[in-house]
Order: C-alpha cells, then structure tokens, then sequence
C-alpha cells in the first residue's frame, strides 16, 4: 500500500536549544529538502502553519512546541513569496487563546504581524470525508477554504492512547469542537485519524524533538526528553516513522500509523525512506520511555487497578497524572483494601463494593458509587475518594468543584 519512489525525511541535529542553534538546524533541514520554494506549489498563496501548543504549557517541558520553529517559518515562508497562517484548537477543555497566552505565541505573532486563528472560536464547517473509514465529515474552521497549503509543526512525544504524537496526530487541533473530539475517541481515535488526514494532510512536517517527551505523554507526568533533533518532509507518515524508530519502537506496532500505511497515505518501511542529515544510528537515545500499551495497566499500583471504558486520552492523562506523579506513597504502604477505578462511558461496573467512577461519562453512576465528575476530571479532585477507598471507605458521594466529598444527600 506505498507511494510511488522513496519519501525523503531530513533528521538534523541543532545541538542545543538555544535560538542560534534552533535557526542552524531548521534551516539545514529546509536545505536538505530542497527549500520551501521545493516543497511548496508555485501557486501557493496562504499558508497554515499548525503548531502542537495542546494546553498551553512551556516548550521546555516537552509537551508543546519552540515558539522560535514558528517564527522561523513565518520569516522563511515571506522570504520566499507566501502568506503564512498559524492557527490552532488547544486541547479538551482549554480555550486556545488560554494556550497561545501561556506559550507566548500570541505576542509572537503580534510581533510579527501574522495572523493568529483561534480554531474554537471561528465559524465552523462541515467537509466531507471520502470513503471515511470511521467518520462522514470532519468540523473546521472556515478559514481552511483559504488555506493552499499546510504545514505541521508537530511535538516529538508519546501518547497513552495512541502511543505517540506526531505530525499526523498534530492534525486533531484543526477540529473546532470539542464534542466532536470527544467523538473520536469514543469512535476510535486511531481511525478517524486517519479520516482526518485523508481531508487535510500536511504538505511539510515538521517535528520538535529539540526536548521531546517520554513516559506517559501527551502532558504530565511525561518527562522532558533533550534530543536537540528535527526531523521533517513532504511525507507526513514517513516523517512519523523515522521519529518513532528514533524513539525506539517499531512504527508497525503504532496503531495509527500503520492504519495509515494502509491506507495510502504514505511509506512506513524504513527501506522506502531515504533519510537525508543526520544517521538515525547516531542520534537515537539508548532508552525511551513510553507509556503502557493497555489503559489496565496504567497504574504501578497493586492496590489499585483501572477498567477502561473506550476512555479519552485527557482522562486518561488526568488519572495517570496522579497515580504516577502525585499519590503519596505513604498511603498506599499503609492501604487495607483494593479499589477499582471505572473510567470511560463504557465502563461497567461489577457491584464488587471497591469502585469508584471518573469522568462526566459515567454520570449514571453519580449516587450509586463514589463519583467525581468532570470532563477530564481534575487528578486532585479525586484525592479524598481514593485514599478512602484504600482505606475500605467507600461513601456513594460526589466530589464537588472545592474537592470536597459531598454525601449523596447532602
């Protein structure tokens, strides 16, 4: 199911994050692909540069990308004739303008006078998918009826739901509604991933490794991960490919990429990508750490254990967040009792008297088990249910907004 001829990926090394360093790098991966003027139709008016800034965090940490790659490209896309375009749709339950604030991108592209569009709040469209495999349509802002051409400037980061988060999986910001986002990972994210990228597949990828993320991405408790790499090209599979065997798994065993494959949408064996820079021997890391394969096994606890329901990855991320990053070890040495967390819609639970419910998805619940609501959860929030639960105390209450536990009558 490949392409015609070999996909060419630029891996290069910056050497450091530093904005000197960045600048040789992103324009070393430009030569290596030709130029812009190469990669870009001649017809091309305006350009969509889609950067991962997900929740807003700081680029140090892994989690979004260097500001800096999306100043370089406005500068590279102007000198060579197009009207670059940055937009983006924040993660689950944070307004963008939230994200652009926290990443700087929004002084950024006031600074350099360059349109920024807040994916969440234009006015939306509905575009057809052809012979979707999961999905009719796909919801974008309207804007993308101008765009000639898209850039994606991916993070290099794993994923506890889809492994990793690349340059195909950067295209879920451009979706305007977080419902319908929501609807994908109750569907299969992995698949309509793809229907996504069969609308709009990026022309040029590029992808962050300058401090990638490791463990359990795509945000906390994922750990930075200094690689000092980007790595680009005209074929966004490819690209992902090459970024996975650099973070040390087999791009086949990624779900979405290999569906992908399949697909069409681009080469996964390394014997029909032709790298250009550097050698992927040379700056793959010794380790890489990734997130567990099953949701069942996202906790490292005994006495805690996990029955997934077709959970998103926000809430995912949000209970993996706590169980890694934040319980007190003292509480679990000191437990007495097992407890089983239900998350996702289609969560069931078994009447074992040790349960307790996460997620606005699992509402039914609310007045039958112990319940903290939300859409993801807050990991703090459900703090007080689960040490009480470890401690064999299972009260059939709610947590409120203020984390306290609110008796069902109260």
């Amino acid at each position: 199911m490949a392409s015609g001829g070999p996909s060419t990926v630029a891996v290069v090394k910056t050497g450091g994050p530093d904005e000197d360093q960045v600048a040789g790098g992103f324009h070393a991966l430009l030569d290596h692909l030709g130029g812009l003027k190469a990669v870009i139709p001649s017809k091309t008016k305006k350009v969509l540069i889609k950067p991962n800034l997900m929740m807003g965090e700081d680029w140090k940490t892994g989690i979004t990308v260097n500001p800096y790659l999306i100043e370089l490209l406005v500068g590279a896309l102007r000198h060579d004739g197009f009207d670059p375009v940055v937009g983006e749709g924040a993660g689950w339950g944070c307004p963008s303008d939230t994200a652009f604030r926290k990443t700087g991108v929004d002084v950024l592209c006031r600074r350099l006078d360059v349109p920024l569009v807040d994916f969440k709040r234009g006015k939306s469209m509905r575009v057809p998918v052809k012979n979707g495999l999961v999905l009719d349509y796909v919801t974008v802002d309207d804007i993308m009826k101008e765009i000639d051409f898209i850039i994606s400037l991916a993070k290099m980061k794993t994923h506890c739901e889809c492994l990793v988060s690349l340059s195909l999986k950067n295209m879920k910001g451009l979706i305007t509604e977080d419902r319908e986002r929501l609807r994908y990972h109750l569907l299969d994210v992995n698949r309509c991933l793809i229907d996504l990228n069969t609308v709009y597949k990026p022309g040029l990828s590029i992808v962050d490794g300058i401090i990638a993320l490791e463990g359990i991405g795509p945000l906390r408790p994922g750990k930075p991960k200094p690689l000092g790499l980007l790595v680009g090209g005209t074929d966004p599979l490819a690209v992902d490919s090459t970024c996975a065997r650099i973070m040390k798994v087999d791009p086949a065993e990624i779900r979405h990429l290999q569906i992908a494959y399949e697909a069409g949408l681009g080469e996964i064996e390394a014997a029909a990508v032709s790298i250009r820079g550097e050698r992927l021997e040379d700056v793959t890391p010794d380790t890489y750490e990734f997130p567990p394969l099953r949701i069942e096994d996202i906790s490292p606890y005994e006495k805690i254990k996990v029955t997934p329901g077709g959970p998103c990855s926000n809430c995912i991320a949000s209970l993996a967040s706590y169980l890694h990053g934040y319980i007190d070890k003292h509480v679990i040495d000191e437990a007495t009792h097992n407890i089983t967390i239900l998350i996702g819609a289609k969560a069931r639970s078994r009447g074992t008297g040790n349960e307790i419910a996460i997620g606005r998805c699992l509402e039914r619940y609310e007045g039958k088990l112990p319940f903290v609501g939300g859409c993801p959860p807050p990991s703090d929030a459900y703090l007080e249910l689960i040490e009480l639960g470890l401690k064999g105390i299972f009260p059939v209450a709610t947590v409120d907004q203020d984390a306290r536990v609110v008796p069902a009558d109260e």
